[in-house]
């Protein structure tokens, strides 16, 4: 029997490095189309000023975010939506 898998899009918010291994702790990967910037979010050049500003990125999963351990890494998850089911 087939089972309804959701897709979560959250975004997160915050400034410094951004906290790669959470990609792997809630099994997440950056939305393609969630605007030019959203990659470059992630990892601006370590001398660049964007380095220190309060910067978003997209992310998409099919579990919800652990909204505690992002906080934790100081990128609170500051929206975050369940998209349409996909049959398993």
């Amino acid at each position: 029997m087939a089972r309804k898998v959701y897709l979560h899009r959250f975004v997160v918010e915050g400034d410094g490095e951004f906290p790669f291994d959470m990609l792997r702790s809630d099994a997440c990967w950056p939305a393609s189309n969630a605007g030019g910037d959203n990659v470059i979010n992630l990892a601006p050049h370590h001398r660049s000023e964007r380095l220190k500003e309060k910067r978003q990125v997209t992310l998409c999963s099919y579990s919800e975010p652990t909204e505690g351990r992002w906080r934790s890494f100081g990128w609170p998850v500051v929206e975050s939506k369940r998209e349409h089911a996909i049959n398993d």
